[in-house]
């Protein structure tokens, strides 16, 4: 998680091409969270019930993070047919259905590495888009920044009744998820960089 932090505060969040990517791509790939929430809570077998109803809540509490992602880009003047999904994109949240097709409470893993990120970073996040850029264009951190806390203590309730071989599957999912993330932040300044070059 310390790499991870670093490589996001090494990032000019200043610079509107790097945040436009930043929505885009996110947008793309919260529109698969209810998805894969769906997937988990359908593939909780009885000895998971909790897992199963946190699961279904936690559908509902994501549900339109994807279009705020993409407000937010909209209203900064950006475009989603301009920022065509990365191939980092994607490895960040196809792996999830391999891993669940294992054991559901992989997820886990994932989600506690993308929120306990955003409990870290999300408040200094805001500060830096909303001045930069606008509150009309900063909705989609500010929610993360503020719902979050929340969904760590519950996803950590949950790793708690997870059996040990289960704890190690998401522990595994959480330090990929960490390294992934961190590859997805460079790239996303990379191609930035590079478009920006391209159009002078």
């Amino acid at each position: 998680m310390n790499t991870l932090t670093e490589t996001f505060r090494a990032i000019n969040w200043k610079d509107s091409a790097i945040y436009k990517q930043y929505l885009a791509q996110s947008a793309y790939y919260t529109s698969w969270s209810t998805r894969m929430l769906a997937f988990a809570a359908g593939s909780a077998g009885q000895a998971h019930q909790e897992f199963y109803r946190r699961s279904v809540q936690h559908i509902r509490e994501e549900s339109g993070h994807d279009k705020m992602a993409v407000a937010d880009l909209k209203n900064l003047g950006g475009d989603m047919a301009d920022f065509p999904e990365l191939g980092i994109t994607r490895a960040l949240w196809e792996p999830q259905f391999y891993k669940m097709t294992k054991s559901p409470v992989a997820l886990l893993g994932y989600i506690l590495a993308l929120e306990v990120f955003a409990v870290t970073c999300f408040k200094e996040f805001h500060e830096i888009v909303s001045e930069a850029h606008g509150e009309k264009a900063s909705l989609f951190v500010k929610v993360h920044a503020d719902d979050d806390p929340d969904h760590v203590e519950k996803a950590l309730a949950e790793v708690e009744r997870c059996s040990p071989e289960e704890r190690e599957i998401i522990y595994q999912n959480f330090n990929q998820t960490c390294e992934v993330f961190g590859l997805w932040f460079m790239e996303l300044s990379r191609t930035s960089e590079a478009a920006d070059q391209f159009a002078s």
